[in-house]
């Protein structure tokens, strides 16, 4: 049997465990030894006292208050200067006591604060929060969508963006506060942790929070194995969340996945889990924009909240039996373009004799949500001889597409839905590659119209620009490559722009109308890419994060958009004048327009000056959603912006 432990080693055992809880266990010994030395030096006094009175002491209260004065403050020795020699020993006393154990005292509070201070700045502490969007990591795309967020919450007194990420607090916020100029009514929080941990997220309001927003920690051009790890992170954090609802109301969570069998696991989990498949979306919007020009800069108008953004509207009167064409007229500063059934159902551009149901909720494009107003008097149109053009017969196209990425297969596939018979498609790479070739072919046995050929040739060797001939192509896309760091692949895009663009210039024909169309990741290097002249380009991380704080605020505008890449549903051209009316007035207001577009199955939201189109100051020539009784001088030159099921 084993000796029993000494009393003094029971006590000390004791003495340990308590002193090991923390702070608060530092704090009561303290204040014990302190109070305790204050008992004994007054018992020791008043012992003193009893055996050798003082006449300078007057009363036990007063050796009381003399005790502690001495304790607390060494200059209180004074106190007992015409006393007797034993108080004056004992004052001594006292006073050394005091001075260990309150300098102590004063220590362990100071440290205290300076360990809060440190635990601030590490950015473990609770978020007490309401209504914010919390975002979970940090990547490229954070600035973006806070950049977003913060023009999103302009016209809230207070509104909160809280980061939970894996790097340092103070890291983070450098960063913001390096690179976000004014952050407006908007507070940037920012907690350091792992977006995983239940713990932590529970510290974050998540309950309360009106949006999550979770980022991959790996590019959409990574390695397969790198995002397979990555997005197997999303889940676990996306589990992670939705654990700690407890079973409550979730907030929609806008979740960036990148592999399809991670997508649908996801999906699974939750109804409330949007995911934004990056690169189907650029991959179509490219094609769009290849075919479109001016495309890109409509889109990027639509996508942010700098400008117009998406909205749903619902009348509390309901719409009383109105068609759809007849309640695009009740608003004078939104752009109706489609509707939301009661049971979520999105549709774009409907028929003008659609009956809206009371219950259906108006697709908007406005400025902000303060301005969306129902006017019970309908735009008042003016007698115009309108007379819709016969839809134009498509004709064959020839598209070349420079370079391969991943989205590269969906271009080429989006391709051949859009164009004619008879069009053609040619594929432009560097080197010979079987993966490529075999996934080309695989294409091009799938769309047996559209003539497709795979060319293998380097365009920074001499005399490869001639051998392609660029002049006979409608578009030129050059495609920015996949993996490594943005920089280097928008030198190596900006490069080959440079070449196409000054062979174009020097070919010995004026009627060459070929495009330049790009992809760029940083949007840094824009103002390169306008100085070599690109009819087109597309800033593919500043657009998907500008979609990803759009979906964050309202998550059924990412079925919008759905619908909008989605080349069987109603998509947005850029369509001139002489479709819509025979002759062009010198001056028209912007709600006879729509009426004239309406007489054609299509939704009006804007106008394009040709004029413009080289200048800045006027986004070139593009107005989105202008008043209805705004007026413009057109020619049949100028066009339309409408939502149609077809270019013709």
């Amino acid at each position: 049997m084993a000796p029993r432990p000494k009393f003094t080693a029971r006590i000390k055992y004791k003495f340990d465990n308590f002193m090991s809880k923390g702070g608060g266990s530092i704090f009561i010994a303290l204040l014990t030894l302190f109070f305790s030395a204050f008992l004994l030096m007054s018992a020791v006094r008043f012992v003193a006292n009893f055996f050798l009175p003082d006449d300078t002491i007057a009363s036990f209260t007063d050796q009381l208050w003399r005790v502690f004065l001495q304790i607390s403050d060494a200059g209180a020795v004074a106190e007992d200067g015409d006393s007797s020699a034993i108080n004056k020993v004992v004052g001594i006393v006292t006073i050394f006591l005091g001075l260990v154990l309150f300098s102590s005292l004063v220590a362990f509070i100071t440290s205290q604060f300076e360990q809060m201070l440190a635990e601030l700045k590490k950015g473990k502490s609770r978020v007490i929060e309401k209504n914010h969007t919390l975002i979970l990591g940090f990547s490229d795309r954070v600035l973006e969508i806070i950049r977003e967020l913060i023009l999103a919450n302009k016209s809230q007194r207070d509104a909160a963006v809280v980061v939970l990420a894996a790097e340092e607090k103070d890291v983070m916020d450098d960063f913001f506060r390096e690179h976000v100029e004014h952050s407006r009514s908007t507070r940037i929080i920012t907690r350091s942790g792992v977006t995983s941990s239940i713990q932590t997220l529970e510290k974050m309001s998540l309950t309360e929070a009106k949006s999550i927003v979770i980022l991959n920690d790996v590019e959409p051009d990574a390695e397969d194995s790198a995002k397979e790890l990555a997005d197997a992170r999303v889940i676990k954090t996306i589990m992670a969340v939705v654990a700690c609802s407890r079973g409550g109301e979730l907030a929609p969570i806008v979740a960036e996945i990148h592999t399809e069998n991670k997508r649908r696991l996801a999906r699974s989990i939750s109804n409330k889990i949007f995911l934004i498949e990056e690169h189907s979306i650029l991959a179509k919007l490219i094609v769009q924009t290849s075919l479109i020009s001016g495309l890109a800069l409509v889109y990027d108008s639509l996508v942010g909240f700098d400008g117009c953004e998406f909205y749903f509207y619902g009348n509390p009167s309901g719409w009383r039996g109105k068609t759809y064409g007849e309640l695009q007229l009740h608003f004078t500063e939104c752009s109706v373009l489609g509707l939301r059934t009661e049971d979520g159902t999105v549709r774009m551009n409907p028929s003008p004799n659609t009956v809206v149901a009371d219950t259906s909720e108006l697709l908007l494009i406005a400025e902000d949500d303060s301005v969306i107003k129902f006017n019970k008097k309908p735009f008042k149109s003016t007698k115009i001889a309108m007379a819709p053009a016969a839809p134009r017969e498509k004709v064959a196209e020839q598209q070349l597409v420079v370079g391969w990425s991943k989205k590269a297969a969906i271009i080429v596939d989006e391709y051949a839905e859009y164009l004619a018979e008879g069009s053609r498609i040619d594929v432009l790479i560097s080197e010979h590659s079987d993966a490529i070739e075999t996934q080309f072919n695989h294409i091009k046995e799938q769309n047996p119209s559209i003539q497709m050929n795979l060319l293998v040739l380097n365009p920074h060797e001499p005399g490869a620009l001639y051998e392609i001939a660029p002049e006979r192509y409608n578009n030129l896309i050059i495609l920015k490559q996949d993996g490594g760091d943005p920089e280097l692949r928008d030198s190596e895009t900006i490069a080959l722009l440079l070449q196409f663009r000054n062979y174009l210039k020097m070919a010995d024909n004026k009627t060459i109308e070929t495009q330049l169309i790009s992809e760029v990741a940083d949007s840094d290097n824009l103002e390169v890419i306008l100085e070599v002249g690109v009819n087109d380009f597309l800033i593919s991380n500043k657009f998907i994060s500008k979609l990803y704080a759009q979906v964050s605020e309202d998550p059924d505008v990412l079925k919008v958009f759905e619908d909008l890449f989605n080349e069987d549903g109603s998509e947005i051209y850029i369509k001139p004048l002489s479709l819509f009316m025979c002759s062009a007035p010198l001056k028209i207001r912007f709600g006879d327009l729509c009426l004239a577009a309406q007489m054609r199955g299509e939704s009006c939201f804007g106008v394009r000056i040709q004029q413009e189109l080289e200048n800045p100051e006027t986004n070139y020539g593009i107005y989105i959603n202008p008043p209805k009784d705004q007026i413009f001088k057109l020619t049949l030159e100028d066009c339309l912006l409408t939502l149609a099921e077809n270019e013709c």
